[in-house]
This record gives C-alpha cells, structure tokens and sequence, in this order.
C-alpha cells in the first residue's frame, strides 16, 4: 500500500472538502477537536476569567482524552498507513 505524501496529508487536516471526501468521520472529528485543544492549550491564562474561558473550552471540547481517542484510532486504522499518518499529524495541527 503506497503511504500518502506529507502534503496531501496537511491538507486533508485544513481543507474540509478534500477531508470529508477521503477521511473517515471519528479521525475527521479527531482532527478538528485536536486542532482546536492544541489552540486552547497555547493560550495565556493572563487572569482569572482568561484562565476560567480557556479551562471551559478545554473541558466542552474533552481535551482530557484526545490521548486516549488517539491510541483507539491508531488501534482501529492500525491496517491504513495514510489514516495513521493523518491521525499522527494531527497532534502538531493548529488553528
């Protein structure tokens, strides 16, 4: 099976047509959530209500889990190179 390159990879992660064509819907969704948690966890809890929007936005988007979502998908897709790929670079993705 011939492995995906990086860049049809990154741009499955930032272009949804291209992804809702091509990817399954957990590792989509996966992705997306990802995304988004690694943007939360890279903001400043300047204060007390900048730190209480940014633990409320971790919490609604279950940032808690991403890891363990990533081993059962890794698990799950475990016979896809290009869906392990896909699932691998999402943890580094950002808005």
């Amino acid at each position: 099976m011939k492995i995906a390159s990086p860049l049809l990879v990154l741009s499955l992660l930032f272009v949804p047509a291209a992804r809702a064509a091509w990817m399954p819907h957990d590792i989509a969704a996966y992705a997306d959530r990802r995304k988004q948690c690694n943007h939360w966890g890279g903001e400043e809890g300047y204060d007390k209500a900048r730190a209480a929007q940014i633990n409320k936005a971790a919490a609604k988007l279950g940032c808690n889990t991403l890891d363990a979502d990533e081993k059962r998908l890794l698990r799950r897709y475990r016979s896809s190179p290009p869906l392990l790929q896909t699932i691998r670079a999402a943890r580094d993705a950002l808005l």
